[in-house]
């Protein structure tokens, strides 16, 4: 299981309203396995052609694009229950990046190089389970570096070894096919244990917010996202008012979904806004896993909002599998 991100779904609040009131998801692991394949939709998979005006931003098996004032503020993807990501080289480059992170991991280190020019190390960083031990790698790219880590028993570090070099030697420096990792893609056969989050904010308005989340399902969720009562229940007994302004049905790269538009008043809070889509997902399938698109702001930034909104979704591509 990824440990980047929390194991255990947070329910939704209202009784402070903030950007953070906006439900945020905890992803759920399943089994890994790379024998699936896409039921293709050409139409889902139709790549940005000249005409795009914004950016074209990429996060797992997904693609859309973004005005050129909203920048990425947060990023993790997850795959064979494997964190991997690409970061801009640092200042100091690969070297005092290493060192850096050898520092954090502290004592309880052994490192090793998983092949040339890949540096890694084993670390026990939880001292209740000390048995429970964490590989990290950098490898540099082309305009960046490789970070994976991973999580493995004592005594099965080689075959966690063995499927994080499958992994990074899957790497190419594109990202028009595979699983975006930000600065290239990983081009292994699709997983059952895949997991993806990726922020954007209004440089000009920081209360702006884009978030895109997919995870693979053991079966579809119909939950999330789909029912606004709860939350108006617990609006209305913090003294609130919750309005719905859109429900309804609505794709998003070829794929059935769930629009809904709230617009939430506290008493003593900042009035915002949050608009989502939701697809269910299919189960234990990694090129169709449940997605959400989450798009907060206060109520007076409703029409910023609104225009990033149909730029993302009416953009929103399946990335191919294979390059073309």
């Amino acid at each position: 299981m990824a440990q980047r991100n929390t194991t255990e779904r947070r329910s939704f609040r209202v009784v402070a309203f903030s950007l953070s009131w906006f439900t945020s998801f905890a992803f759920v692991a399943g089994c890994s396995s790379s024998g699936e394949q896409r039921k293709r939709n050409p139409a889902s998979e139709t790549p940005m052609n000249n005409t795009t005006t914004g950016q074209v931003q990429c996060a797992g098996r997904f693609f859309f694009e973004a005005p050129e004032a909203m920048n990425v503020t947060g990023r993790s993807q997850s795959m064979y229950g494997t964190n991997v990501t690409t970061i801009p080289v640092p200042s100091g480059g690969i070297d005092a990046y290493w060192a850096g992170r050898l520092a954090q991991m502290g004592a309880a280190q052994r490192e090793f190089e998983l092949q040339a020019g890949v540096k890694g190390a084993w670390s026990a960083r939880n001292p209740v389970f000390p048995k429970l031990l964490t590989m990290e790698i950098v490898q540099p790219v082309s305009g960046g570096l490789i970070v994976v880590d991973r999580q493995a028993d004592t005594g099965k570090e080689s075959v966690a070894e063995k499927l994080v070099k499958a992994i990074i030697d899957s790497y190419v420096p594109t990202n028009d096919h595979g699983f975006c990792i930000g600065i290239g893609a990983i081009t292994l056969g699709p997983s059952q244990n895949e997991q993806v989050r990726l922020t954007l904010g209004d440089s000009s308005a920081p209360e702006v917010e884009i978030r895109l989340e997919t995870r693979t399902v053991r079966e579809p969720d119909t939950k999330t996202y789909s029912d606004v009562d709860e939350e108006k229940s617990l609006a209305s007994a913090s003294g609130g008012t919750l309005d719905v302004l859109r429900d309804q049905k609505r794709s998003g790269a070829g794929l059935p979904g769930k629009e809904i538009w709230i617009s939430l008043v506290v008493p003593g809070d900042k009035p915002g806004m949050r608009f989502t889509w939701h697809y269910p997902g299919i189960g234990a399938s990694g090129t169709q896993p449940s997605i959400n698109i989450v798009g907060t702001a206060p109520v007076e930034k409703k029409s910023q909002l609104e225009a990033i909104w149909e730029s993302v979704l009416t953009s929103l591509r399946a990335v191919p599998l294979a390059a073309r």
